[in-house]
């Protein structure tokens, strides 16, 4: 059994990239210091903040809304709530949903959850059978995606946050990289950085993600170490999308080469720098408000809207954009 490279006790994590060990106590110290170090590079957060987590009740977004909670009680300007979207997956949602109620009971957080069948109507899984009956070639996660983001923004600004931190680890970040270049997508990779929103709009939530250079296997050992790991549940949905594959390859990857996914967040950030600098079509462009719902958005019509339109959910008057 390794020991730690410190004192010397038994250790539960060996980074693979440095070599050093670490037992439980020096790991936590190695953890904290890695989010803190993160949050001042890239200037998360400032000394008063109402901080809405975005937690789905798996390990990450668990992690965060405990390690957010616990730092908040040492910067007095400080409030963290919770925000869970409820989809509607069945078998999947409703559980996960349960290690949310239980995490935010313990840590007395505000929280407050808000489902598609609520603020859209209809849950995914009504989404994607509809999608597929009127044969449109949109995957499940398109609809997800979309949808969550939409009311993510809405629902924290109606929260009065200032801020909306997500989950995203590094390993989250350098799939969502090689995906994008899959799909030629250089507009939605200048959104890749750890601050989202090129644009300040009063009505867009600011999103910052605190775990950034944090690894997958580093946040679910601080979920296991803090007693938050819940039962693994697999989104129904999760093996349609390419980032299942790309999830495993880079696994290999990284288990080969020791250190590929740092090497890859490094590159990406370079590209971020670039593009920011020599293509201002891609960071300067006009944020509007959708004509139709007021929120956000780069087009006359958001995509929310429009995946609603193509559903068959809204119909629009060409001459006023309103709901019938």
């Amino acid at each position: 059994m390794a020991k730690c490279s410190i004192c010397g006790r038994p250790a539960v994590y060996v980074s693979r990239v440095s070599g050093k060990a670490y037992c439980r106590r020096h790991f936590l110290e190695y953890f904290d210091k890695k989010v803190r170090k993160t949050i001042r590079k890239y200037h998360m957060f400032s000394k008063k903040e109402h901080i809405i987590v975005a937690v789905s009740g798996g390990k990450d977004s668990l992690s965060l809304l405990h390690y957010l909670a616990k730092l908040s009680k040492k910067v007095p300007g400080w409030k963290v709530s919770a925000l869970l979207i409820d989809e509607g997956i069945a078998g999947y949602r409703d559980i996960t949903k349960k290690d949310f109620l239980r995490v935010v009971e313990e840590l007395k957080i505000d929280y407050r959850i808000a489902s598609f069948k609520e603020e859209i109507g209809y849950t995914l899984d009504e989404i994607v059978k509809l999608g597929r009956e009127k044969g449109l070639p949109y995957l499940p996660c398109s609809y997800c995606g979309v949808f969550r983001r939409y009311l993510l923004n809405k629902v924290a600004r109606e929260m009065d946050g200032t801020v909306l931190a997500t989950a995203h680890n590094l390993d989250d970040i350098v799939q969502t990289f090689i995906m994008n270049v899959i799909n030629n997508s250089w507009d939605k990779i200048v959104r890749l950085g750890p601050v989202s929103g090129v644009k300040t709009h009063p009505k867009f939530v600011r999103r910052v993600k605190p775990f950034y250079e944090i690894l997958e296997k580093e946040t679910t050992l601080y979920s296991i170490l803090n007693g938050l790991y819940p039962k693994f549940v697999e989104c129904p949905y999760a093996r349609q999308n390419i980032r299942w594959v790309i999830r495993r390859q880079l696994n290999e990857l990284e288990e080969k080469y020791p250190g590929t996914k740092y090497s890859l967040l490094r590159s990406l950030l370079r590209i971020i720098d670039l593009l920011t600098r020599t293509n201002s079509s891609l960071t300067e462009g006009e944020i509007r408000e959708c004509r139709i719902c007021g929120e956000p958005s780069a087009h006359e019509i958001c995509r929310a809207c429009m995946y609603r339109i193509e559903l068959g959910l809204l119909s629009i008057k060409e001459s006023k954009y309103k709901l019938v």
